[in-house]
């Protein structure tokens, strides 16, 4: 009874969309509804042990005295020295088996959750600020860029001086270092991340050096271009014209998020304002095939395609300043990018995370300034918002887009076949290295228990009988 009273819970839900993002000065995920945009849950990240939280002191004084406690602007908040914050950063999903990870940029941490419950599987401790992530669905691998200088955030942002792309296992029993541990480029903060559809390759931007790199995962072979021509400096030397900031692989395209602003020129002195830019390059040759120009102090930042149009969803950080924090949905057609729309609005306020709903029809914003979770719709009219407090700084966030599987399918694909029969006898003989998804999805009859009973049933599924 209790099975079915569990099972009955989960899937009211899972019947809507879910939001998953970072509150980095909270240290926490918040799981929010992407239809009445209410809060369902509030995961704490608290992998390195601290007690003590800031957020309690309301005076400066009382602040100060806490030991890894700092006074910022008007608010006391954990000093990034201070190992027992942490920071969650950006999220990934895998809904294929049923699990979601965040990195802690503070503390260092690569943290894997189950998408049943939401409870913590494991953590690894990456070190050396892990920032973006990207998976490998299919062989079970995490890929882990790392975070660039944050101009102008003091100590609050922790940066990274690894040229490392690190790589992780994970299954039932938690995170570990895979065969490839590690790939190593020749530029420092490789901060963009992205993989192909098949994971033979990922590719990353670093921020610093403005290069350009695909890596084979398969071979370990790397490859290297630099991504402003009007420069060509070696990938060693710190640029930061162009500073990328998110990659996004679709089909044989490579899109890059550069947040560019003011650069000064080294060798004359003079300062210019660079545009902000969206890149589009052949992932084949790594040649650049065209540049989007934003205006001036647009910051673009993170990326998502339409999963049913060519488009690519741009979230511009902007500056308080000039007023330049947008959304842009930006069309890829026979080689060139082209502006569909540009949505300005008096809410948003240093812009951060971006993701679309299933269906393509509603995109969602995190305020990293703002603290709201944005709402518009596929032709840029702002819906609604959440707010989820100030001072929060929200980081990245992503939409659960495919739900719990239906009884019988463990691979979570919208079809019972033999693949699932295949893995649910595999549960059976190996029942600790089953994922959460596949578990949930072979236990047919709701009896609390995976045995041969629930692979005869699946089977009469595919075969027709009732």
């Amino acid at each position: 009874m209790k099975k079915i009273i569990l099972i009955i819970l989960l899937l009211f839900l899972n019947a809507e969309e879910k939001i998953y993002s970072t509150v980095q000065m909270l240290d926490e995920v918040r799981i929010i509804n992407s239809e009445s945009l209410q809060i369902i849950q509030s995961i704490m990240t608290e992998f390195s042990g601290n007690s003590v939280d800031c957020m309690d002191y309301s005076d400066e004084m009382s602040c100060s005295m806490s030991s890894g406690c700092e006074w910022m602007m008007g608010m006391c908040m954990g000093n990034m020295d201070n190992q027992g914050v942490n920071t969650p950063h950006f999220i990934a999903l895998d809904e294929t088996n049923g699990y979601w990870f965040v990195t802690t940029i503070a503390s260092g941490y690569i943290a894997q959750f189950s998408l049943i419950d939401n409870n913590l599987i494991d953590t690894y401790f990456a070190g050396d600020s892990p920032a973006l992530l990207a998976i490998d669905i299919q062989s079970k691998i995490i890929y882990c860029s790392r975070m660039m200088p944050m101009n102008g955030m003091g100590n609050m942002m922790p940066e990274s001086e690894s040229n490392v792309i690190q790589a992780l296992n994970y299954s039932a029993m938690g995170l570990s270092a895979s065969s490839q541990q590690e790939y190593l480029i020749n530029s420092p903060a490789p901060h963009g991340l992205a993989i192909n559809h098949d994971g033979t390759e990922i590719y990353t931007a670093s921020n610093t050096a403005d290069w350009l790199y695909k890596i084979n995962t398969s071979t370990g072979d790397i490859s290297g271009v630099p991504m402003d021509e009007d420069v060509n400096n070696p990938p060693d030397q710190t640029t930061q014209r162009l500073k990328p900031i998110q990659c996004l692989s679709v089909g044989n395209k490579l899109f890059v998020s550069c947040s560019a602003g003011p650069w000064m020129n080294p060798w004359t002195g003079e300062q210019i304002v660079i545009p902000g830019k969206l890149q589009m390059w052949n992932a084949i040759n790594m040649s650049l095939i065209d540049t989007f120009e934003f205006e001036d102090y647009s910051s673009p930042w993170h990326i998502k395609e339409s999963p049913v149009d060519q488009l690519i969803y741009v979230v511009l950080s902007g500056d308080n300043l000039y007023d330049t924090e947008s959304v842009a949905s930006i069309r890829f057609n026979n080689n060139q990018l082209s502006l569909e729309w540009q949505t300005y609005n008096d809410n948003f306020e240093i812009l951060h995370g971006i993701d679309i709903s299933n269906d393509g029809q509603d995109i969602y914003v995190s305020g990293r300034g703002d603290g709201n979770i944005h709402k518009l719709n596929a032709n840029g009219e702002y819906i609604d918002n959440v707010f989820l407090g100030s001072m929060s700084m929200l980081g990245g966030l992503v939409i659960e887009k495919k739900g719990l599987p239906a009884l019988g399918d463990l691979n979570n694909d919208s079809m019972i076949n033999v693949t699932d029969v295949v893995l649910g006898i595999n549960i059976i003989f190996n029942p600790m290295m089953s994922a959460p998804y596949q578990s949930y999805a072979c236990d047919f009859n709701i009896d609390g228990s995976i045995n041969i009973i629930d692979i005869v049933l699946i089977v009469n599924i595919i075969l027709g009988i009732e």
